[in-house]
Parts: C-alpha cells; sequence; structure tokens
C-alpha cells in the first residue's frame, strides 16, 4: 500500500470514527452509554488492547476511571486518583495530548495502578477531552498497547478529533440529565401542590363532622337532662337529627373516599416520576357533566366553609375522549383556585360547552371574585404567574396548562378587576363522538 494510499485509509479510520460518535451523539443522551461508546470507538480505530476514560470530579479534585475497556475492566471502573498524579494529570492541566511509546520511562507513570490491576502497560496515547481549545477538559482518554507497530501521530491526531467529539457529546449528556433532573423536580412541585388541594376537602370534611357531632351531643345531652315529659316530647327531633346526620355524614364519607381515591392517583405519579416514567395520557369515553359534578361534589364542603355558592350548570353533551384523571385534576385546580380568589357571598360556576361548529368542547369556570389586570390574566397560563394566597405556589396554573397542551387544546381567560373571571379550557372533539 503507498502512501497516498495510507493517507486515504487514515482519513476514512478518522470520518467513520467521528461518524460513530457522532451517530452516538444524536441517539443516546445516557452518558455511561455515550462513554462506553467513545471508549470502544477509539480502541477500535487505532486497533488498541485497552482504553479507559476518565472524568474530572471538580468538587473533590479527583480523575475517575467513569469506564475502562479490557482486561482491567472490573479492577479499575470507578476508581480515583488525583487530577495532578500520572500521565492523566498531566495531561488534563496542561490541555496537550501526547504519545507515550514506553510508559515506564515517564516519571509520572503510575505504576501502582498497573500492579493493582496486574495488565503491563507498554504504550499509551492520553488526549484530554476538551470541547475546544477554549473549553476547559472534563476529563481524559488513554488508549493503550497498540496491537500492531506503535502508536503514531496519525493515531494521536484522530483520537485528538475523538475526543473532541466525545466531550461534546458528555457535556450535552450532561446537560440533557440536569434538565430531565430540573423537568423531575418541577413535576413533583406539581404534584406536591395538587395532593396540598385534594386534603383541603378531607380537612374540611372532618372538621365539618366533628362540629356535627359535637352539636348533636349537645343536643342529646339537653334532652336527657330535661324531666321526663320534655324527653318524650324531643324523640322525634331526636330521631329527625340522627337520620341529618346520617346523612350528611355519608355525603361526608363520599367526599373523603373520592378525595383519598384521587390522592392515592397523584401519590402513583410520584413514583412513576421518580422511576423516570413520563405519563402518557390515557384517554377514555367520558361523561364529562359527571366529571364536573364529581369535582363539584369534592370542593362543596371548601365552597361552603367560604361561603361561596358552587353550582354546576349541566348541558347536553356528546361523550368525549380525554383523561379521566388529569382533567378531573385541571378542573379541580381551576374551581379551587377560582373559590379561593371569590370572596363570602360569591359565586362559581362550572360549565361544559358544545362548540361542534368549531370541531372544539370546552369546560369555563366563572367566578365573581376579585378578578385581575389584563397584564395578569396574559401571563396566567405563562409560568411567570406567582400565587399571592399565603403558602400558595402558582403551581395550579402551570398544572392546568400541562393538561390542556396534552390534549392539544386552547385556554382563554377575560377578567376585569373586581368583576371577577372567566377561564375557558377548549379540546379539540375527537372524530365520531356519541351523545350520553
Amino acid at each position: 500500500m503507498n502512501t497516498l494510499e495510507l493517507r486515504l485509509h487514515q482519513r476514512e479510520r478518522e470520518l467513520q470514527a467521528v461518524l460513530n460518535v457522532t451517530h452516538a451523539m444524536q441517539s443516546h443522551v445516557n452518558l455511561d452509554e455515550l462513554i462506553n461508546i467513545a471508549v470502544l470507538t477509539a480502541m477500535s480505530t487505532v486497533n488498541a488492547d485497552a482504553g479507559s476514560l476518565l472524568l474530572h470530579d471538580i468538587k473533590r479534585n479527583k480523575l475517575v476511571f467513569k469506564f475502562v475497556a479490557g482486561p482491567s475492566k472490573n479492577t479499575l471502573t470507578g476508581m480515583e486518583i488525583d487530577d495532578e498524579r500520572g500521565i492523566a494529570g498531566e495531561v488534563f492541566h496542561t490541555g496537550i495530548a501526547r504519545i507515550s511509546p514506553d510508559v515506564t520511562a515517564e516519571k509520572s507513570y503510575l505504576r501502582d495502578i498497573d500492579d493493582a490491576t496486574h495488565y503491563k502497560t507498554k504504550s499509551m496515547i492520553t488526549v484530554p477531552l476538551q470541547a475546544g481549545t477554549e473549553s476547559a477538559p472534563i476529563g481524559v482518554m488513554q488508549i493503550l498497547n497498540k496491537i500492531e507497530d506503535d502508536f503514531d501521530h496519525d493515531d494521536l491526531g484522530v483520537l485528538e478529533i475523538l475526543a473532541t467529539q466525545v466531550a461534546a457529546a458528555i457535556i450535552n449528556a450532561q446537560l440533557n440529565e440536569k434538565a430531565r433532573a430540573a423537568t423531575i423536580v418541577d413535576l413533583m412541585g406539581q404534584i406536591s401542590h395538587d395532593i396540598k388541594n385534594l386534603l383541603t376537602p378531607v380537612s374540611m370534611s372532618g372538621q365539618t363532622l366533628r362540629m356535627m357531632m359535637d352539636q348533636f351531643v349537645e343536643s342529646v345531652n339537653n334532652v336527657f337532662n330535661s324531666p321526663p315529659d320534655a324527653k318524650l316530647a324531643h324523640l322525634p327531633e331526636i330521631e329527625l337529627m340522627i337520620k341529618q346526620i346520617y346523612d350528611d355524614a355519608c355525603q361526608m364519607l363520599d367526599i373523603l373516599d373520592e378525595s383519598a381515591n384521587i390522592a392515592q392517583q397523584r401519590t402513583k405519579e410520584i413514583a412513576d416520576c421518580m422511576k423516570g416514567i413520563t405519563a402518557q395520557l390515557n384517554l377514555t369515553d367520558t361523561d364529562l357533566n359527571e366529571l364536573i359534578a364529581s369535582v363539584c361534589r369534592v370542593l362543596q364542603v371548601v365552597g361552603d366553609q367560604n361561603g361561596v355558592d358552587l353550582i354546576h350548570e349541566r348541558i347536553k353533551m356528546p361523550v368525549v375522549s380525554i383523561d379521566n384523571n388529569r382533567v378531573y385534576n385541571a378542573i379541580y385546580n381551576l374551581v379551587n383556585n377560582a373559590i379561593g380568589a371569590t370572596p363570602s357571598g360569591g359565586t362559581v360556576i362550572v360549565r361544559p360547552i358544545y362548540l361542534p361548529e368549531e370541531n372544539y368542547f370546552a369546560i369555563q369556570v366563572q367566578d365573581s371574585g376579585q378578578g385581575m389586570s389584563q397584564e395578569k390574566a396574559d401571563i396566567l397560563f405563562t409560568g411567570k404567574v406567582r400565587s399571592t394566597k399565603p403558602g400558595g405556589t402558582g403551581l395550579g396554573t402551570t398544572v392546568v396548562k400541562n393538561v390542556i397542551d396534552a390534549h392539544k387544546g386552547i385556554l382563554t381567560v377575560k377578567s376585569k378587576e373586581g368583576e371577577g373571571t372567566v377561564i375557558t379550557a377548549k379540546i379539540p372533539l375527537k372524530a365520531g363522538h356519541k351523545w350520553v
């Protein structure tokens, strides 16, 4: 093979290696998988016996063996060295790649690593992992013991090109992992916010039951302390009170049961979130009036406690295809927020809307509360709004937007200070919808 053919072959190797790593960048966001591919690609490209990739732990000033290929894999993986030790430390700090044709001739060679692994390193190329000349190295890659011949400057050149690609891939993967972690934290906050809201009617139902029982016990004690004739006269009243308490208690227990079931579903979402599972829409045919009624039934106790009249306006609606749990959650947040924004004596109205000419249906929540400025209305579902309620986070609007966005819907806000707010969530109708 003549010199020109050798150079062409070399360029072909370089190009193929770069393509392999670039493909890994585009196809893999898992950091460990990227590192594995990088080292194996580098070894294959220069026909080496072993290789390793060390990443810098900036907080502890250590270089950590993140991936090792070859006989020393089990011993070296996870091992740490001070970032100033060895050939790896020198290359990391200088940012200058180098060939070590005989590692034993170098003062910085770490014999103790070979002793620990029972692997004999003869020659090595060490390259810094650096996304560009202006970037600081994030680690080093070391390729050991070329199987045939010796490492040369062509090998060094192709590994430097690879190292640049690998560094960019690793940085990209690290950013993806940070972004994913931030998304999980945000989602956790939203779910926690929902559970806090779901516990409100549970707490209020318990308080109402206690108040009812206290009143009943007081009435019964008054009867028992009455003269015998008066006791008999009060028996019908006691019987009526018992029936009323039983009916009210059953209603409160239904609210407690429904709230507990929804809270359990949200708790499962927390578990899925921690496992990295992305919740997909679970579309089912739904009677929207019944879904709204179930929300109003639970939040009625909150409305009563706040002196707010909660009204569900029913209309004839077709069956709609939605994720029941998530739309329930969106309606719950909208109604709960509306009750909180409405002073005692006010009204919150929840209504479904059928828009066949637009091929949409909608859920509308209208309150007679304090309203808001146009400026605030414009950012209500942008993630920029912050709750002014004590202990509020403003996450309720984010929860609603996420649900409606997932259904490819549209949110609109009409509000005027001192006159209340109307929020409408429009969701596309599915083809061939049927009537309840």
